[in-house]
């Protein structure tokens, strides 16, 4: 395996290139033919983390250390292959680690809001549903043939015929009793009673009458004194013998039960004593099983008494939901620990919940609705998340950061907590947990949620960070092409030939944006390969060649250019005005990049200043109107800073100015017009031209120092593909800082059209180089008087300025335009003059140049003014007379 160089930005100082005109070699980068495998046949693909060396310690790190809040919060951009790498990588980890246990929730007989979490090895959860399942079928199959046996009904109707017989000879022996005191016992209204009788005559001797109320009274008071009393006795008797009797039929059902108990225990016993044997390993099952056997033994009565439908409560089984087994995790024996990726993580997704049924209107649950959630499945292993996904769901990141707190899962309904319902909940065990959480997450998620949550460095110590590029070295290049082969071999494609590598590897640094840089975007990477495999074999190729990855960037740039051809249509027919040749003052060609969904592309952009007097300000109407940006903003002010340093020392700037993107719509951001800005500010001030055959784009710094930008190529191409719609003269070219040349992989055409001469691309390093090709003179250098040459644009800028002087320290408007009137015919004069004579006329301005800076500046007043002599001073504007551009 070759050893990835990694960037090394210490040690290697970058040489930039000279600045000027760029031959066509600098403009791109082209890959070493020879040095590449004839085909991906034969190339061992690589299956590792590809320039992520950073990202790979960070990992190795967090899984090296058993300790809590060692979580893994992997940070880089979407489609670098993020969670691939690190799923092949936890799967190796994973491979070696034991395998977690199973866990199962069982019944709590004695409370069961509370059910009971076991704990069994791998693999011996459904081993244990299946076992209890079996004992339940058995048992009821043994109970139902025992109760239904002739011997147990016989036993039974001996126990109550017993007993029946005994309360029978006790009511007879009190009905006896109650005749020789001439009482009968009858029963009314659900109520028994004595009541008096009276025997009727000898010939129906043997039967007796009640003693109606009018008998009753007609009998001596001390008779019926004594029937009375009698009654009361013998209703005491039988209320006494009503507790016997009752007392007889407990002791009936008592001993039925005992029965009942006995005979269901010389059942369950065995069958129960035999599964405990079985599982006897697990902690906890002894007392389970136990409580299990007497439920059963308790209500072995009622449970031969349910229905069959019964039996079907919405589980869909015949095993009553109390003595069920619900498996939450279950694991394949030495299979190491899971490595679980939840790609939807709302709080019952992630944590588990307990599900409802909705009988006859009412609202029921029990342990058998558990259901486990993705840190169930993870426990022992790893989990990986979306950051964005997780954060999305309402509650789920507080139910992870809970649960890793804690170091348990604990199941807890979410709509108790959100809405106070009335419904049953289950207070289930809390299950011990042990899992590495990785988040994956875009960069601005991770700041973001750093800023937001004081907690996430406490949780997630380890941050794991994906670079985007990776240095192209020989090396490097090697490696690169073994994981196109492994993306090759993975998905069965056609096999990828040199020329093929080649235009990758190219397209690879395009993508980078830089000549010594491949880009690490694997989702880009493997539809490329893709599309180039299917469209080779849509014609019939037996290999992908370099014309079939062309074909593909053609054909996705044609996909995605609906909006860019939209603006071509625009710019030739003339509604959008740009100008690539002809001199123009305040004008010039920005560069812009327009980002559009998953495409984006380079395109010209007018940008205008206009000056006139005031107190200094300049303007961003782009800002104003609040469609520019942060970055945007700060160029216009690092532009002014530039302005007052190079012509504000003696003087206020009294001029005030506006600049703007025309035909511009959209919101704007950045600094890399502000070369640019202050190119088109700077002509409209001097009134030079600017040739419209070039386009700039840079940023600038308050010394006048250029500086690279992004999106360097796509802003040459646009400007290119300007130019060739309205016609290529062999003038225009493009404006670009130094350094962005190593950044340079720019299309082909573009390439031969610079090595035909037909467009330029010329590199500056500071903002003077820039002007000087824009306006076709020197920018000026400021002598140790503070003065530009007279030539120069810098002098032409400080001739306006001190014409706005003037004009600011004095109010007679018409004598300072007779003045530069009269300074317009004095110019013209020594124009006419021979080169001796000009350098004459021009030492003696010198001469007084010198002898006015010995005096103390002057405050000029209308009165002095009027007093003074317009002097041949080069530094006076010809004219003021003028709308800025």
């Amino acid at each position: 395996m070759p050893i990835l160089t990694p960037r090394n930005t210490l040690t290697n100082k970058a040489v930039l290139p000279k600045s000027g005109f760029l031959t066509p070699d600098q403009l791109m980068r082209e890959p070493n033919l020879s040095s590449l495998p004839p085909s991906t046949r034969r190339i061992k693909p690589l299956n590792d983390f590809l320039g992520q060396h950073r990202a790979r310690a960070a990992v190795e790190t967090a899984l090296s250390l058993p300790f809590d809040g060692y979580n893994i919060f992997a940070v880089g951009t979407s489609g670098l292959g993020k969670r691939t790498m690190l799923k092949r990588m936890l799967a190796v980890q994973a491979a070696q680690m034991p395998t977690p246990s199973d866990w199962v929730y069982v019944n709590n007989f004695i409370n069961p809001r509370q059910p009971i979490a076991l704990e069994l090895p791998p693999g011996d959860a459904p081993k244990l549903k299946k076992h209890m399942h079996q004992l339940w079928s058995t048992l009821f199959d043994h109970l139902e043939k025992s109760f239904a046996a002739d011997s147990y009904h016989t036993r039974i109707e001996t126990i109550r015929q017993s007993a029946g017989n005994a309360q029978q000879q006790a009511l007879q022996a009190l009905t006896q009793e109650g005749e020789a005191l001439a009482l009968k016992l009858v029963s009314r209204n659900e109520q028994h009673r004595f009541v008096p009788v009276k025997t009727l005559e000898a010939e129906n001797s043997g039967l007796s009458k009640e003693l109606d109320e009018n008998e009753l009274a007609a009998l001596a008071p001390a008779e019926r004194a004594k029937i009375n009393q009698n009654v009361r006795q013998m209703d005491k008797k039988l209320h006494r013998l009503g507790a016997r009797l009752g007392r007889i039929e407990e002791q009936t059902r008592h001993q039925v039960a005992r029965l009942n108990a006995q005979l269901a225990s010389d059942i369950v016993i065995p069958r129960v004593t035999q599964v405990g044997q079985r599982f006897e390993h697990v902690n906890g099952i002894t007392e389970y099983l136990k409580d299990y056997a007497t439920d059963i033994i308790e209500h072995v009565e009622l449970i031969l008494e349910q229905e069959e439908d019964d039996f079907l409560p919405g589980v869909f089984d015949r095993v009553p939901p109390r003595y069920q087994v619900n498996v939450v995790v279950t694991h394949k024996p030495n299979s190491g620990a899971p490595v679980i990726f939840e790609d939807l993580p709302t709080h019952y997704n992630l944590l588990g919940h307990v599900e409802q049924l909705t009988q006859m209107g009412t609202i029921t649950t029990d342990f058998t609705l558990i259901r486990p959630g993705a840190l169930h499945r993870a426990n022992g292993g790893f989990l990986m998340l979306e950051a964005d996904q997780l954060l999305e769901q309402p509650y789920a990141w507080q139910g992870l950061k809970r649960a890793l707190r804690s170091g348990q899962l604990k199941l807890s309904s979410l709509e108790h907590m959100l809405t106070l319902t009335g419904s049953i909940s289950l207070e289930p065990d809390a299950l011990p947990l042990s899992v590495k959480v990785i988040l994956l997450g875009e960069p601005y998620i991770y700041y973001e949620l750093l800023e937001f949550e004081p907690e996430l460095n406490a949780l997630f110590k380890i941050r794991a960070d994906f670079t985007n590029t990776l240095n192209r070295t020989d090396e490097n290049e090697e490696a690169y092409v073994r994981l196109i082969a492994d993306y090759v071999n993975k998905d069965k494609l056609l096999p990828f030939d040199r020329s093929a590598l080649a235009s990758l590897l190219t397209d690879s640094s395009r993508q980078a944006e830089d000549q010594s840089s491949l880009s690490l975007h694997a989702a880009t990477l493997g539809d490329l390969l893709r599309e180039a495999s299917t469209l080779a074999i849509e014609h019939g190729d037996r290999q992908v060649t370099a014309k079939h990855i062309d074909a593909t960037l053609q054909a996705r740039l044609y996909r995605l250019g609906h909006l860019r051809e939209l603006y071509w249509e625009d710019l030739s027919r003339g509604t959008q005005l740009i100008e690539t040749e002809g001199l123009r003052i305040g004008q010039i060609n920005a560069l812009t990049v327009v980002h559009y969904a998953d495409s984006e592309f380079g395109l010209p952009a007018r940008l205008t200043a206009t000056v006139y007097q005031g107190g200094g300000e300049i303007l961003d109407i782009e800002r104003s109107v609040e469609l520019g940006g942060a970055l945007h903003a700060k160029g216009i002010l690092i532009m002014s800073s530039f302005l007052r340093a190079h012509f504000g020392r003696t003087q206020p700037l009294h001029f005030s100015a506006a600049l703007a993107f025309e035909q511009s719509y959209g919101e704007i951001d950045g600094d890399s017009a502000t070369l640019a800005e202050l190119c088109a500010l700077i002509s409209s001030i001097s009134q030079i031209p600017i040739d419209q055959s070039w386009a700039i784009t840079g940023s600038m710094n308050q010394l006048g120092v250029v500086q690279p930008i992004g999106g360097i190529n796509p802003k040459i191409e646009g400007f290119f593909d300007a130019c060739q719609l309205q016609g290529l003269n062999g003038q225009q070219g493009v404006i670009l800082p130094v350094q962005n040349v190593q950044h340079l992989m720019l299309r082909q055409d573009v390439i031969d059209a610079v090595a035909a001469g037909k467009f330029h691309i010329n590199a500056v390093r500071t903002v003077e180089e820039a002007l000087s090709i824009l306006m076709k003179r020197p920018a000026g250098v400021m002598d140790d008087k503070g003065r530009y040459g007279k030539e120069t644009i810098f002098g032409e800028v400080m001739r306006q300025l001190k014409l706005w002087q003037r004009l600011e320290d004095g109010d007679n408007k018409g004598k300072a335009k007779k003045d530069a009137e009269t300074e317009n015919k004095k110019e013209d004069k020594s124009k006419k003059t021979d080169p001796q004579t000009k350098d004459t006329d021009n030492s003696k301005t010198v001469e007084k140049d010198k002898s006015k800076a010995k005096k103390k500046p002057e405050k000029l007043t209308p009165e002095k003014l009027k007093k003074k002599q317009p002097e041949a001073d080069h530094d006076i504007e010809p004219t003021i007379e003028w709308a800025g551009g």
